[in-house]
């Protein structure tokens, strides 16, 4: 919620600008998070979108990429987002990229509520609690969210 109204309150310059050379502007932000939640509310549904990782290099990339995100709680410097959740540059105004934000959040919110299981087959990581599916999630929320609060509007 808090991070909506963060993005809600940007002017429409503020909104195309980004906070610094080579970072992504809000509206880079906001879609990248929306792309996220809808790729991954795919996931859950076991239609993983884009491309899967061979099984046998699950195990490596699940212990040496995400079990430190998730022990530290934050993404390390230098990290690229996957191809698949990258913004797309398709001009989309502000109320339209926050609105299939909070809808994709939602979404994905209610999805794990009623979840069938306690796992999931991730394309990327194998066999992965949801426990720990959702905090990745929330690492990511919070990620983009100090950057938004770095260009915060005034």
């Amino acid at each position: 919620d808090a991070l909506l109204a963060t993005a809600r309150g940007f002017s429409t310059a503020q909104w195309k600008h980004p906070r610094a050379k080579g970072k992504w502007s809000p509206a880079e932000i906001v879609e990248h998070l929306a792309l996220a939640y809808e790729g991954n509310r795919g996931i859950l549904h076991g239609a993983a979108p884009g491309r899967t990782v061979p099984s046998l290099l699950r195990p490596l990339i699940r212990t040496y990429v995400l079990r430190p995100v998730l022990l530290f709680g934050r993404f390390f410097p230098g990290g690229r987002a996957p191809k698949i959740f990258r913004p797309t540059g398709v001009p989309t105004t502000q109320e339209v990229l926050v609105s299939r934000l909070q809808a994709a959040v939602q979404a994905f919110e209610k999805y794990v509520a009623g979840a069938p299981g306690t796992h999931i087959d991730h394309p990327v990581f194998g066999r992965l609690s949801l426990v720990d599916f959702v905090r990745l999630q929330t690492i990511r929320l919070r990620h983009h969210y100090k950057h938004l609060l770095t260009t915060r509007p005034s």
